[in-house]
C-alpha cells in the first residue's frame, strides 16, 4: 500500500527513507491488540538498524484530527521484538482515540479523579519510578527488555527530572509486554505490592491499555472506561498472602483481554 501525503511529508522531514520500497510489511504473528487497528500495517525498514531507534508512530501535536486521519503505519526494524511492536501499537490505538499518544498522560490524570491539577502529575512520576525499581524482576520474570524509559539517566535527560512525562511510554511498554507474552501485570503478586499496589492505579492503567482503548473489549463499553475490581475471595486473599500467583495468563474471549 502506498503512504499517504502526510506519511511521506513525515518521513522525509524525519530524514527517513519516504519510499515504500524502503520497507517491507512484516509477515509474523501479531499481538491481539492489532484487532483495534483495522488499517494497521506493521513495516519492517532494514535503515533502521543503524540508528539506536527500535521503531515509531508517527504524530503531529499541532494536526490533533489530522493524526486520527493518517495511515496506521507501525515502522520497526527488522530485528524488533513482538513487544516492541506491541509498544508501537499501543500507541496507535491512543492516536487512534485520543489524537496522540502522550495524550495517555492527560487521560491518567482524568481518571484517577484528579480535582487539584497535582495528584495525577505526582501519581504518574512514583508510577515511573516504581517501575524504574521493577525493572530486575520485569526482565527476569517477563523478559522485559529495558530502554530508555527504565533508566532514570535517560529518563532524566528526556524529561527534564519530570518523570511523569514519560509515563505513557513506561505504559506502552508494559502493556506492549502483556500483549506479547499473553499476560495480566496487574494480577503479578509481586507487582501488586509494589508497581500496582494501588487499586486506583490498577484500574486506571487497566482502562488505558491494549483493547480498552476501543470497543472490542468482550463487556462493549466505551473506550477507557474505567471498570471497578471485583473483591477478592477468602481463598484469593489466603493465596495472595502466602505468595501463590494469580495465574498472571490473560484469558482471551475473542480479541479481548478480560480483567
Amino acid at each position: 500500500m502506498e503512504y499517504d501525503p502526510k506519511t511521506r511529508e513525515y518521513l522525509r522531514d524525519q530524514g527517513f527513507p519516504s519510499s515504500e520500497k524502503a520497507t517491507s510489511v512484516a509477515n509474523r504473528q501479531l499481538p491481539s491488540t492489532a484487532a483495534g487497528l483495522p488499517g494497521l500495517l506493521v513495516r519492517e525498514m532494514p535503515y533502521l538498524e543503524d540508528t539506536n531507534a527500535e521503531g515509531f508512530v508517527f504524530s503531529n501535536s499541532r494536526d490533533i484530527p489530522g493524526n486520527r486521519k493518517l495511515q496506521q503505519n507501525v515502522f520497526v526494524r527488522p530485528s524488533a521484538s513482538d513487544a516492541t511492536i506491541a509498544h508501537e501499537i499501543e500507541h496507535l490505538l491512543a492516536r487512534q482515540n485520543l489524537g496522540l499518544g502522550s495524550s495517555i498522560n492527560q487521560k491518567f490524570d482524568e481518571l484517577i479523579g484528579d480535582k487539584d491539577g497535582k495528584e495525577g502529575k505526582v501519581k504518574r512520576s512514583m508510577f515511573v519510578s516504581d517501575a524504574m525499581r521493577a525493572l530486575p524482576y520485569l526482565e527476569e520474570k517477563y523478559g522485559l527488555v529495558k530502554n530508555a524509559y527504565f533508566d532514570p539517566v535517560a529518563m532524566r535527560a528526556m524529561t527534564g527530572n519530570n518523570f511523569g512525562i514519560g509515563f505513557y511510554e513506561v505504559v506502552a511498554s508494559l502493556a506492549g509486554l502483556e500483549a506479547a507474552k499473553n499476560v495480566d501485570l496487574t494480577k503479578d503478586p509481586v507487582l501488586r505490592k509494589t508497581l500496582f499496589a494501588d487499586k486506583d492505579v490498577r484500574e486506571t492503567y487497566n482502562a488505558l491499555t491494549g483493547l480498552r482503548q476501543t470497543r472490542l473489549d468482550p463487556r462493549d463499553i466505551p473506550p477507557h472506561t474505567r471498570i471497578k475490581e471485583k473483591e477478592e475471595s477468602t481463598m484469593q486473599k489466603i493465596k495472595s498472602k502466602l505468595g501463590f500467583s494469580w495465574g498472571g495468563q490473560v484469558p482471551q474471549a475473542g480479541n479481548g483481554k478480560l480483567i
